[in-house]
């Protein structure tokens, strides 16, 4: 995700990446052939100063660490979703950012598509009146490596927390209750599902559900269907090749939000926890 997240940045105008932490010295000497500074810890980079912000895009479970060593500076931190593993751990974030001068952010990037926004805003006008059901998809292409899987905490936390989220944000509403189904990997040395379902009811009394899949045939997928009483609604937000765009671009569009002060569409702290219990709840259920 990080390497995502720099090709979005080097196509702005507004905001440049200016230092990297990589602790692989493979992956350091790439990008300082490519003519980045780099770092190998993140107390190195705080140390050396001379930067705006920080964008934290590592693995899940480094979530917490990474964000205490970067509050000790002030600036500001746009953190990689789920923001932690569990609400235990994103409410430490929140604790360590409000014991400190920083402002956090979290990287729900779908809230930066445009269709999106414009969806969020009909529904808000009342156009599709009483919403009746909100389904949101995520496949990808292919799974990330069994060594990213085992500690992601699972697809509901990997990939679900984006669906929880997304459908919060577009129906400005609270999850009330969710269940959840999952197919197991059957891979022997992978503990992750390759499939989930989950259900939910919204304080206004809306049913969400979503599909999530780490095997899809055309490149990744990311859809959105909503039926209301008087409209309806589908949007493909990632299909196929033309994807990779409306990722890079809502990626760039989120980072430039940040670098000016955010915007009222950015996630918080608190969604980000939202999420986490919501889908915190359905693994605490199955136990």
């Amino acid at each position: 995700m990080g390497q995502t997240h720099l090709a979005a940045i080097s196509t702005s105008t507004k905001v440049a990446v200016t230092a990297i932490v990589e602790p692989r010295a493979e992956v350091a000497a790439s990008l300082s052939a490519q003519g980045l500074v780099t770092y190998e810890s993140t107390d190195a980079l705080v140390a050396a100063g001379g930067v705006d912000g920080f964008l934290v895009a590592t693995p899940s479970a480094f979530h917490v660490d990474a964000v205490r060593r970067l509050a000790s500076s002030g600036l500001p931190i746009l953190c990689e979703k789920p923001a932690g593993l569990s609400v235990s751990e994103a409410s430490e974030i929140q604790r360590i950012v409000g014991d400190s001068q920083s402002r956090l952010q979290i990287g729900y990037w779908r809230r930066f598509v445009p269709s999106l926004r414009n969806l969020k805003a009909r529904i808000d006008a009342g156009t599709f009146g009483r919403l009746l059901v909100i389904h949101a998809s995520q496949w990808d292409h292919r799974p990330p490596a069994p060594e990213f899987r085992n500690t992601s905490g699972g697809i509901l936390v990997d990939m679900g927390v984006h669906e929880v989220d997304m459908i919060r944000w577009i129906s400005g509403n609270d999850v009330l209750s969710i269940s959840a189904n999952e197919l197991m990997s059957q891979e022997s040395a992978v503990v992750d599902q390759d499939a989930g379902v989950f259900t939910m009811r919204l304080s206004t009394e809306t049913l969400g559900f979503a599909t999530l899949g780490r095997f899809y045939p055309d490149n990744d997928f990311v859809g959105i269907e909503v039926m209301g009483e008087l409209e309806h609604e589908r949007i493909d937000i990632i299909a196929g090749n033309a994807g990779d765009d409306v990722l890079t671009m809502a990626l760039r569009e989120q980072a430039e939000a940040f670098a000016l002060g955010g915007d009222p569409y950015a996630a918080t702290i608190d969604d980000a926890i939202a999420a986490l219990r919501a889908v915190n709840t359905t693994t605490e259920m199955r136990r």
